[in-house]
This record gives structure tokens, C-alpha cells and sequence, in this order.
């Protein structure tokens, strides 16, 4: 069984601030400019207090299943069923796009890769180290972090010794590349993308509930981990990436390029710290997708459980190796699906991750009906109830009208999103119409 800190650990791994900083953080740049900025800073706001409602929740409905035991408990099968499948529809975009995020750094030592190749070889060793015993991998994530602060701390250092004051204009009017050595203010559009975006990258204090049966004592600790965890994430995310944008010299070749972080630092380091840097940013990426792959398996595996797919894919989900007790046959499911998602580029993988409109809505809305019902159990509760989840419903709001402003893409992904939910949601209500048999949603073996 894991420790408390070993789960914080693994969950710092899985939500990656390295990932958030130089792959989200360059996505995000290229989305919005010197917006990144504002959308770092209102994302982290926002990311943190998402935390405290999965912290409520996960609580007093601990499992693998993560939150969604919380939801079904509270607001019944009729809305967790969607938000699970939407949740699933979801995942594979978002291991893609950690492996995506690598490919830059990787072909600065390996030009010659592919980089269909390195995406798609950095899952491929991540999931054999995922399936591996959960207290070994958990030791090579803890290795493999030290590596990635350290590269957090070069970054920090390296704008905090290049401060322009200038700069604060840029983020306060943010700008976007027009041209490569031209700009143009950002659309108010594409500066609430980026807080959309700047939330997703800086969440995931909620890859602590899929331990949920691995963690000792998970009902009384589990709160506490995941409060904390979603406050530090939110503070070391947003602050190097800040500052990075306040100390830019070249701001049109900075924004334009591939990867507007490692351009940055070629230009305020050495070419033998930039090297180094990237290897950190390498070890970073893949230390993240190993941990997201252990978490996610273990929340397919609730699934399989659960019988929420057809059976073969039931059958499937609930394999599990006999020795290091792996979801195994999650984690070859996640390969598969997550290597196909590493064809649809940067931009729609950024939004397809980030539009999880439904995620906002029902933590608001089962923390207000948990607290009103009193089905909420005292191991952890939210203070100056109900600002987090009022601020939860409103966020959900903003996301989908974030995304519809983005005609090229943004209003097509939150369709396909908004399509899945709703189907899902109909589905369920035909189902149980007709008499067939419902889908269990406990997600957890706790007792």
C-alpha cells in the first residue's frame, strides 16, 4: 500500500509541471500569445479550487473509479453514465498529447526520428514501466521528478535574471504572432482559451483518487492530499511560465517558434544548459505519461468492472497480471487508442483535453446536493461553501462558450464533446426505459 506522500508524488508526476510549463505552456503560446499569461494565472485560480471539489467528493467516496463513485452516489447513474463516457473519449487525446509534447525535444538529440516514431515510442516504454508493480514505478516517477524540478528551477531562474519590466504590458494587452516577425493584439476569444487551457494544464490534483485502493487509510487522507496537491500544482506551474513571458527579448521569434520555452532559454543560457534543460524536459514528459498511464489503466480497470462498455471490452479492462497486479489489459487498451490520437496534431488535442465541460458541472452541482442531502462525510469539507462550486458551474459555462468563439477548431471540438454527452445521456435514459439492465458505477473495492 502507498504512503500518503507516495501519492502525492505520483500525482505531481501524472499532472506534470514540467508537461503544463514547456509542452502546454509553448500549445498555449501558439493559441494566444503573451496570453498564456493571463490564462496561466486565471487557470490556476481556477484549477486550484476544482481541487477542493474533488477533495470533498473523493473523500467520502474513495475508489478507482476516481470521482465518479461521488457523482453516481449523489446524482445518480442518469448523469455519471455521460460523464464517464465523455471522461473516456477524453483520456486517449490526453496520453496523446503528452507523448506529442515530447517529440520537439526528443529531435534535438535524434533528428533523424520520425516524429511519429518518438511519440509513439515514448508510449510504448512508458506503458511497459506502467505495468510494472505499483511501488516500483512509483520509485522510478519519484527519481525521474528531481529531474524535472530541476529543470522547472532553471527556467525560473533563468527569466528571473532576464526581468524586463516592459514586459508588463505584454501581459496585461496580451499579443499574438501575425507573421513571423510581426504581432497583433490578442482576440478577448482566444485570451479566454487560453484560461480554459491554462486551467486544464494546471489541474489533475484529481490523478490522486485512482490510487484510491493502492493509498493506506484513503477515506480520512485522501481530502487533504488532493487539496494540497491542487494548490502547489497551481503555484508552480503558473509562476515559471510568467515570468518567462515578462523576460523575452525577441517576442515575435519567441512566440513563432516550435517551442516557444526552449527558444527562450537558447537565447538567456548557454547551448549547454538549453541541452541539458531539454533532457530534463524529455525525462519530465515521460516521467508524466508513465504516471498518467498507471492512473488512467486503474480507472478503465473501475470501469471494466463495473461493466460500462460491451463485454469484450469489460473482459478486456479487467485483466490484471497476476504478479504485479497491473491492469494490464487497460494499459494495452490505452496504447493502442492513445498512439491513433498522436495523429491529430498539437491544436486539437489541446482542446479536445481542455473542453471537459460536464467535469465543472456535476462536481458543482453534487457538492451543493451532497451538503444539502448531508451524504457527505466529514473527512474533508470545503470552507466558504458554496463559493468553489457556484465558481465550478460558472467555469463550465465559460468553457463552452470559450470554445464555440473558436470557430477553426475550438467550436468543433466542444460539438464532438457536447455530441458524446448528450448521446451517452440518451442511451441511458433508453436503456432504462426499456428495462435493460443498468450499469453499476461504484468504481471503487473499498469498503
Amino acid at each position: 500500500m502507498l504512503s500518503p506522500g507516495e501519492v502525492f508524488l505520483l500525482t505531481i508526476s501524472a499532472l506534470s509541471p514540467v508537461l503544463s510549463v514547456f509542452i502546454g505552456g509553448n500549445a498555449i503560446m501558439h493559441l494566444a500569445g503573451t496570453g498564456a499569461a493571463l490564462g496561466f494565472i486565471g487557470g490556476g485560480i481556477l484549477a486550484a479550487t476544482m481541487a477542493l471539489l474533488f477533495a470533498e467528493l473523493s473523500a467520502s467516496y474513495p475508489g478507482a473509479g476516481g470521482v465518479y463513485p461521488a457523482l453516481n452516489a449523489i446524482l445518480g447513474p442518469r448523469w455519471t453514465f455521460p460523464f464517464v463516457i465523455l471522461r473516456t473519449v477524453i483520456i486517449f487525446p490526453l496520453i496523446a498529447f503528452g507523448a506529442v509534447g515530447a517529440v520537439p525535444y526528443i529531435r534535438l538529440f535524434l533528428p533523424w526520428l520520425p516524429p511519429d516514431a518518438a511519440a509513439l515510442g515514448t508510449l510504448a516504454l512508458a506503458a511497459l514501466i506502467a505495468s510494472s508493480q505499483i511501488r516500483r514505478g512509483a520509485q522510478v516517477i519519484a527519481a525521474f521528478l528531481v529531474v524535472e524540478l530541476l529543470a522547472l528551477a532553471v527556467l525560473t531562474g533563468a527569466a528571473v535574471m532576464h526581468f524586463n519590466a516592459a514586459n508588463l504590458g505584454l501581459v496585461l494587452s496580451p499579443v499574438m504572432t501575425a507573421g513571423r516577425d510581426s504581432l497583433a493584439a490578442t482576440p478577448p476569444a482566444s485570451v479566454a482559451l487560453a484560461v480554459v487551457a491554462g486551467a486544464f494544464m494546471s489541474a489533475g490534483a484529481d490523478w490522486a483518487t485512482f490510487f484510491a485502493e493502492d493509498m493506506r487509510d484513503a477515506k480520512r487522507r485522501m481530502g487533504p492530499v488532493v487539496a494540497w496537491t491542487g494548490l502547489v500544482a497551481a503555484l508552480f506551474i503558473a509562476l515559471p511560465t510568467v515570468l518567462m513571458i515578462l523576460a523575452m527579448d525577441d517576442v515575435p521569434a519567441t512566440l513563432s517558434a516550435e517551442a516557444p520555452m526552449a527558444h527562450f532559454l537558447d537565447r538567456a543560457t548557454n547551448p549547454l544548459v538549453s541541452s541539458l534543460v531539454s533532457l530534463g524536459i524529455i525525462a519530465a514528459i515521460f516521467n508524466s505519461v508513465i504516471a498518467i498511464l498507471m492512473a488512467l489503466s486503474r480507472q478503465l480497470h473501475a470501469m471494466g468492472r463495473d461493466g460500462v462498455f460491451v463485454e469484450p471490452i469489460n473482459r478486456v479492462l479487467r485483466i490484471v497480471h497476476p504478479r504485479t497486479r497491473a491492469p494490464t489489459g487497460a494499459l494495452l487498451l490505452l496504447l493502442v487508442i492513445g498512439g491513433l490520437c498522436t495523429f491529430l496534431g498539437e491544436r486539437r488535442l489541446v482542446l479536445l483535453t481542455s473542453g471537459n465541460f460536464s467535469e465543472c458541472l456535476l462536481l458543482g452541482l453534487a457538492v451543493l446536493a451532497g451538503r444539502k442531502a448531508g451524504c457527505l462525510t466529514g473527512h474533508f469539507h470545503i470552507r466558504l461553501h458554496p463559493l468553489a462550486p457556484v465558481i465550478a458551474l460558472l467555469l463550465s459555462v465559460s468553457i463552452v462558450a470559450a470554445s464555440w468563439a473558436d470557430a477553426d477548431t475550438g467550436r468543433v471540438s466542444m460539438a464532438l464533446l457536447v455530441s458524446v454527452f448528450v448521446a451517452a445521456f440518451l442511451w441511458h435514459e433508453w436503456a432504462h426505459r426499456t428495462g435493460r439492465a443498468t450499469v453499476r458505477l461504484t468504481g471503487s473495492d473499498l469498503e
